[in-house]
C-alpha cells in the first residue's frame, strides 16, 4: 500500500482519528444548531475528499480543514440566500421571545380603583360652581359642572294654521320686577328686544306682583292677586274683567303702571300675536310661596301651578302663539340685618331657589313650551353682583344678558335675520 493511500481519509475510519472528532465538536459548539446541521451535511459529502499533506503536522492538517470547512460554509450559505430554500437544509428561525403574561387581578383592581375615584370626584365636586372665565363681559353661559336646564323647542306646525303668515313679528312680555322696572328706558329687556329685532313688542309686566296667587281665589285682603300670571291670562283669553274690577274697588284706584299694562293687554289682537314671553323673577321664592301642589299641578296659589294653568289657557285659546318661559335669575336672600345670603342656604328660607327652578323646568317640558334657565345658565351666584343692582333687580348689564338669552331661544328653529 502506498504512502498516498495511507494518508487518504476514509469515512469508515473517522472514529479512529481523535483530532478530527475534536475539531468537528469545536466547530459545532461555535455555531448555531442550524449551522451545525448544515456543516454536518457538508462534512458528510466532502470529507472523503480531504487529504493530509505528508509534509505538514497534525496542526497543519487541522488548519487546512478549518479553511475548507469555512469555505464550504460560506458557499452553502451564499447558495441558500441566492436560490431560495433547499429541501435538505433546515430553515433558520430566530429564537422566540417569551410573551409577558397579563395579570388580570391587577387589571381588575385598577378598574375598581378608577370607578371609586370617579364616584368620589362626583360626590365632592358635582354642582360646585367654579367660574373659569375672567372676562365676564362675554360670559353668558355656565362654566361649571351643572349644566343649564334650557329646553328650547319649536311650536308645533299644526298649531299655526289659525294665524295668517306675515313678516311682522309680535311679542308679548308678561312678568314683574326688572321687566316692569323703568319700561321706557332703552336698557329695559323688552326694549332691547324691540331694538334688535324690529318687532312689535308689548310689555305688560306689572311691578310688585307674583307668578302665584296669595290665595286660591281672589280675596280683598290681597288685591294684587288680580294681577298674578294666571288671572292676567284669564283677562285676555276668556275675557275675565271682573277680577280687575274687584281689585280696583278694593284698592280705591289702580296705580298708573297697572292701568297702562291692563289697557295694553286688552288692546292686543291675539290672532296676530306670535310669541308670549313669561318672565317672573324670584319674588315667589323670597316670599316662600309654595312651589307646587302634588295633588293639583294647576293650583294657581303655587309657583308652578299658576304657570301651568296660565299656559293651558293660552294653548287652548291661541294655539298658534309660541310660549317661551324665562326662569328667575339668581337672587340673594336678605336677612333681618340687611345682609345678603346665598339662595342655596336654607338657614333663613326653608326652600332654596334651585328647587323652584328645577320644578319650573319640568313644568315647561310637560307643557311642551320652551324654557330658558337664567339661574344656572345666565346670572348665577359667582357673577350675580355684576348683573344685579340690589338683591334681585337686574342692572343694565343684566337686562342685556337676558335679552340675548331670549333672542337666542327665539331664533332657534327660525331665521328672523337679527
Amino acid at each position: 500500500m502506498s504512502e498516498k493511500k495511507q494518508n487518504k481519509i476514509s469515512p469508515d475510519k473517522r472514529s479512529m482519528e481523535p483530532e478530527w472528532i475534536d475539531l468537528e465538536e469545536d466547530i459545532m459548539e461555535e455555531n448555531t444548531p442550524e449551522e451545525t446541521n448544515l456543516q454536518k451535511d457538508i462534512y458528510e459529502d466532502e470529507r472523503p475528499r480531504l487529504k493530509r499533506s505528508p509534509s505538514k503536522s497534525v496542526s497543519g492538517d487541522t488548519e487546512t480543514v478549518h479553511k475548507n470547512l469555512s469555505g464550504q460554509r460560506n458557499v452553502s450559505h451564499h447558495k441558500n440566500t441566492s436560490h431560495g430554500k433547499n429541501a435538505d437544509t433546515p430553515n433558520r428561525r430566530p429564537a422566540k421571545k417569551k410573551k409577558a403574561k397579563l395579570n388580570f387581578h391587577a387589571i381588575l383592581l385598577t378598574v375598581i380603583a378608577l370607578v371609586f375615584a370617579v364616584i368620589a370626584f362626583k360626590l365632592l365636586f358635582w354642582d360646585k360652581r367654579q367660574h373659569h372665565n375672567t372676562e365676564r363681559e362675554n360670559d353668558t353661559t355656565l362654566s361649571f359642572d351643572t349644566e343649564a336646564l334650557d329646553s328650547i323647542i319649536p311650536l308645533d306646525s299644526s298649531d299655526t294654521s289659525q294665524k295668517e303668515i306675515d313678516k311682522d313679528l309680535r311679542i308679548l312680555f308678561l312678568g314683574n320686577g326688572s321687566l316692569a322696572d323703568d319700561k321706557t328706558s332703552d336698557t329695559n329687556l323688552a326694549n332691547i328686544v324691540r331694538e334688535k329685532t324690529g318687532a312689535t313688542v308689548y310689555n305688560c309686566a306689572i311691578p310688585a306682583t307674583y307668578m302665584s296667587m296669595k290665595n286660591e281665589t281672589y280675596m280683598n285682603s290681597f288685591s294684587y292677586d288680580a294681577f298674578s300670571f294666571y288671572l292676567l291670562c284669564t283677562l285676555f283669553t276668556v275675557g275675565n274683567t271682573e277680577t280687575v274690577s274687584w281689585a280696583e274697588r278694593d284698592l280705591g284706584t289702580l296705580p298708573e303702571e297697572v292701568t297702562e299694562s291692563i289697557d295694553l293687554l286688552q288692546s292686543i289682537d291675539y290672532s296676530e300675536l306670535d310669541v308670549l314671553c313669561v318672565y317672573y323673577d324670584a319674588a315667589d321664592y323670597l316670599d316662600q310661596r309654595s312651589v307646587v301642589d302634588l295633588e293639583d299641578d294647576t293650583n294657581p296659589s303655587t309657583f308652578c301651578g299658576a304657570l301651568n294653568s296660565g299656559i293651558e289657557l293660552v294653548q287652548e285659546n291661541y294655539p298658534h302663539i309660541r310660549i317661551i318661559v324665562m326662569s328667575p335669575s339668581y337672587a340673594y336672600v336678605v336677612d333681618e340685618n340687611g345682609n345678603y345670603s346665598s339662595s342655596f342656604e336654607t338657614g333663613i328660607l326653608s326652600e332654596p331657589l334651585s328647587t323652584y327652578i328645577g320644578i319650573e323646568a319640568q313644568t315647561c317640558m310637560g307643557a311642551n313650551v320652551s324654557f330658558v334657565d337664567n339661574f344656572y345658565g345666565s346670572i348665577y351666584e359667582e357673577i350675580a353682583e355684576e348683573y344685579l343692582k340690589d338683591n334681585i333687580l337686574l342692572n343694565e348689564k343684566g337686562h342685556a344678558l337676558l335679552a340675548d338669552r331670549f333672542l337666542d331661544a327665539l331664533n332657534r328653529f327660525h331665521d328672523y335675520d337679527f
